[in-house]
């Protein structure tokens, strides 16, 4: 049980405060610094750092940048491009596997005498097959 004179444990109101913090009294008032008199005052206004030379070479940079960002983008769209017509192609080549293999089995099985329900599913997948891809083909954002 905790302590009923203790009070319950706070978490620290700045993330970053680790350990006990010590409370600073800012009853002094803020004050310039003073300039000594042997100290040269300073220049009312900034005199100009960045020559045109630096901003033409930033220029450059960024522009190299921007060059490089897009010849990133094409290389990934053309392997994207690439991946995809390889699954597309290996999709084919299962499809026709499975396709080719199937009917064989059946083939090897029944020679020209095939079950009917068999002959019905073959039938039913055609026409779902058709169908789907008559959807898809009507879908296809690129017509």
């Amino acid at each position: 049980m905790a302590d009923p004179n203790k009070p319950e444990r706070r978490p620290p109101s700045s993330p970053y405060a680790t350990g006990p913090l010590r409370r600073v009294e800012t009853t002094q008032p803020v004050t310039a610094p003073v300039r000594r008199a042997g100290e040269p005052a300073r220049p009312a206004g900034r005199t100009e750092l960045v020559t045109e030379g630096m901003k033409a070479h930033r220029r450059e940079i960024e522009r190299r940048k921007r060059q490089r960002a897009l010849e990133k983008l094409q290389v990934e769209e053309k392997a994207r491009d690439e991946r995809k017509t390889i699954y597309r192609v290996t999709a084919w080549v299962v499809f026709l596997l499975v396709a080719g293999f199937g009917y064989n089995g059946l083939q090897t099985s029944y020679g020209n005498e095939w079950p009917l329900w068999y002959v019905w599913m073959l039938l039913g997948a055609g026409l779902f097959g058709a169908i789907g891809w008559i959807l898809w083909y009507f879908n296809k954002a690129d017509l």
